[in-house]
């Protein structure tokens, strides 16, 4: 069985549909459509079912997911193994956009000419949500918000940055973070992300209850909003905070025990390898870029 296949049958059922995975995967629609059905006359089940412009997995296919995920990124890996200084590798890296913005670019260059053979495949997400896709072994790191609980045995953490809590508003105000905050409309970072919990719990030490206008888990929105003058917020000072400077006001940081620490989680096992050693080294010496900066 090609992997090719696998790969196309992984990619419409992450994508929802034949014609969105035959453009990730820079294939035509009858192209992935002749993969899945070679697939299927291969293994003798239907795999997709077909509604309108939409296709879902079957039963038999859900079942055969994680099978396949395996067989891809060990043919992926496979070449990996003949490298004999263990310099060369595939790392699927969870990312939120925070970082993404700040952090990848530098390590993107870095890796260009000090790792060129690490491989990464970044993946979008929250930290709820690529926390929750390494456990599934469908990313191999992430880098996210510390996680407010303790890892289980398999997995590592390394700590990579802290950004301190701050109020943000569409200008100077003279007042209390607390006046602030209750004389005005709030757009509450979701409390639902890691990081929206950490702000949370400063709004409830300070005695307030607040009945925000909107919730949302964009931090690059919320300074948007904010720069509006739609109301006020509560954000952690993250990097990239200094494009939106000339359009908002940004706080002193709150006490550090409202700090949002960032971390690079990662298999347990791999700790001591030299590609990961090396991966390590270089994301937290371009973290710390960011902190110098």
């Amino acid at each position: 069985m090609e992997t090719r296949l696998l790969e196309s049958l992984l990619q419409v059922a992450q994508q929802g549909s034949i014609a969105a995975a035959a453009r990730r995967q820079g294939l035509t629609p009858a192209a992935v459509g002749q993969r899945i059905q070679a697939l299927e006359n291969e293994l003798g089940i239907r795999l997709l079912e077909r509604v309108g412009h939409t296709s879902r997995p079957t039963e038999a296919c859900l079942r055969l997911l994680p099978h396949a995920r395996e067989l891809v990124t060990l043919a992926d890996h496979l070449a990996d193994k003949a490298d004999m200084d263990g310099m060369s590798g595939f790392i699927r890296v969870g990312v939120i956009s925070t970082l993404f913005q700040d952090l990848i670019p530098p390590v993107l260059r870095r890796i260009n000419t000090e790792l060129p053979g690490l491989r990464l495949h970044l993946v979008p997400g929250t930290s709820v949500e690529l926390y929750s896709a390494f456990c599934r072994d469908e990313i191999d790191a992430a880098l996210i918000v510390e996680p407010g609980f303790e890892l289980p045995k398999a997995a590592a953490a390394e700590p990579l940055l802290s950004e301190p809590l701050v109020l943000i508003t569409c200008q100077s105000m003279n007042c209390t973070i607390k006046d602030a905050l209750g004389g005005n409309s709030y757009l509450r970072y979701d409390v639902n992300s890691w990081g929206g919990m950490i702000a949370e719990a400063f709004v409830r030490d300070l005695g307030l209850n607040l009945e925000p206008m909107v919730e949302l888990d964009s931090l690059e929105t919320i300074a948007i909003l904010v720069g509006e003058g739609l109301g006020v917020s509560l954000v952690p000072r993250w990097h990239g905070i200094r494009r939106f400077a000339s359009r908002i006001h940004i706080s002193d940081p709150l006490p550090g025990a409202y700090d949002r620490s960032l971390c690079l989680i990662y298999p347990n096992k791999n700790r001591r390898e030299p590609l990961w050693t090396a991966f390590r080294k270089l994301l937290g010496e371009c973290a710390a870029g960011l902190v110098d900066n």
